[in-house]
């Protein structure tokens, strides 16, 4: 079980992204659910409902909040979240780079060039996608 975990260790990175996705997905699902129930419970008290609570509902979810840390996207036109993304893996593939090249694991560095090359891809597709994101409101 030792070697397994030591020779897949790695994975343990795209398993917690895919729970943390996994999350966010049902928490934006009870959001939406209490939102509904409370527009509801106007119309059966024969309440009008407020706009504001209308226009959460069409809103797009990336401009609430989300566990990647872009909160109220809609106010701000930049890439806020997606900048701290850029970060992220880019100091990751730094970190993977240098461990292979210094050997600190013990293993071939090919290993952590493949790593580091990957999380290299994944900053500047977020770099790219901050970069060019459209500063509509409503997209």
């Amino acid at each position: 079980m030792a070697d397994l975990f030591q020779s897949y260790w790695w994975l343990l990175f795209p398993l917690f992204w895919f729970l943390g996705a996994g999350w966010n997905s049902m928490m934006r699902y009870k959001r939406t659910e209490a939102k509904i129930d409370l527009i509801k419970t106007y119309a059966a008290a024969g309440k009008e409902v407020p706009a504001e609570l209308i226009a959460s509902l069409d809103a797009p979810e990336s401009s609430q909040s989300d566990w990647s840390g872009d909160e109220g996207g809609s106010e701000r036109r930049g890439g806020g979240g997606k900048a701290f993304l850029v970060i992220l893996f880019a100091g990751l593939a730094g970190v993977f780079a240098y461990t292979g090249y210094a050997g600190l694991l013990g293993e071939t560095g090919t290993h952590f060039y493949f790593i580091a090359m990957i999380m290299g891809v994944l900053s500047l597709a977020f770099l790219v996608s901050s970069l060019f994101k459209s500063g509509r409101k409503g997209d």
